[in-house]
């Protein structure tokens, strides 16, 4: 596998109010959105037998998930009104997670975690390879899929082979999921602002060379356009901005009437045909840039480095997909 170094142009730096959304979701969970006894009881053992049979490359969730279902062909869009200077990307060297898949030689890992997400605080017994820790940047993400269960991981510190502590972790099933937390009880499927799973959307090389994305993908909004509340299927949201552009939750698309830029990458190309087909949901804020997120075990520095630039031309054509509804502030 080619060298991750980081591309500086890619980088985004993570959001203050992550740290204080962390504190009001501990203080959800605190007051009894999750049934602590059955939850600890699930985590105090390692199974080494897989739960479900998802293959990474696999488009994950359910097929009526709103990740999984086409826009429709009446569908109207509305203009976003993008500014001169706004900046497209993808993130992949830095914030932006991992993915491993657990197996029975890895060794078992016991993660403490605090409440967060409608999770009481714990520790999760999870195998997970030697190799895997949190993301580059302050957000530290990771994957781990165990069977049919995608845990996500934020600010993943591995202390020893066997030990490790993140500050904010959530779970939710590939096979039977949505890809989407839960708004009563408050339980999130990822740590994403919008509490969506944090492979909801993300580029995967297993998943992209086997053909077209198959699937709406997901964005990381530039935190000067990110409106405050949420929309859609977000269950949280930490947008700041009266005067922004989206709001989390929102889903985006290019129309089907606008013509695929000449000269884009293979990959971008299959982006671009994702943005029309499914769009794309924005679930999350970035530090002075639009991104996409890409795996980063996966890809090579050329593949992206050619993304970034397709990028930068297609993703300006997003529009807000009209008949949005459930706005809450």
């Amino acid at each position: 596998m080619k060298s991750h170094r980081a591309l500086p142009s890619l980088r985004a730096p993570s959001i203050p109010a992550r740290a204080r959304l962390a504190c009001l979701l501990a203080i959800v969970a605190a007051i009894g959105c999750y049934s602590a006894a059955s939850a600890n009881d699930a985590r105090n053992a390692v199974d080494d037998t897989p739960n479900g049979q998802f293959t990474l490359g696999e488009r994950p969730f359910t097929a009526s998930s709103s990740w999984n279902t086409p826009i429709a062909s009446n569908a109207t869009f509305e203009k976003i009104g993008w500014p001169a200077g706004a900046r497209f990307g993808v993130a992949w060297s830095s914030y932006s997670p991992a993915i491993h898949v657990s197996s029975a030689s890895d060794p078992a890992v016991s993660v403490e975690h605090p409440a967060s997400w409608g999770r009481p605080a714990g520790t999760l017994k999870i195998r997970i390879p030697a190799s895997a820790n949190g993301a580059t940047g302050t957000d530290g993400e990771l994957l781990v899929i165990d069977g049919d269960t995608v845990h996500n991981f934020w600010q993943f510190k591995r202390l020893s082979t066997e030990t490790a502590t993140a500050q904010s972790y959530a779970a939710t099933n590939l096979v039977t999921g949505d890809g989407w937390g839960r708004r009563s009880p408050f339980l999130g499927a990822g740590i994403v602002a919008a509490g969506s799973s944090q492979l909801a959307g993300l580029l995967v090389e297993a998943e992209t060379d086997r053909g077209d994305i198959a699937h709406a993908l997901q964005i990381a909004i530039d935190a000067a356009y990110a409106k405050p509340g949420r929309v859609g299927e977000a269950i949280n949201g930490d947008g700041r901005k009266p005067d922004g552009l989206v709001q989390e939750g929102e889903r985006l698309a290019i129309p089907a009437s606008v013509t695929m830029p000449r000269g884009l990458s293979p990959l971008g190309q299959k982006v671009f045909r994702a943005y029309q087909v499914y769009g794309a949901f924005v679930i999350d804020v970035a530090g002075g840039v639009t991104n996409l997120r890409a795996q980063a075990n996966a890809y090579d520095q050329m593949t992206i480095m050619a993304l970034q630039r397709d990028l930068a031309r297609i993703s300006p054509l997003l529009q807000r997909v009209g008949q949005q509804n459930d706005a809450n502030p």
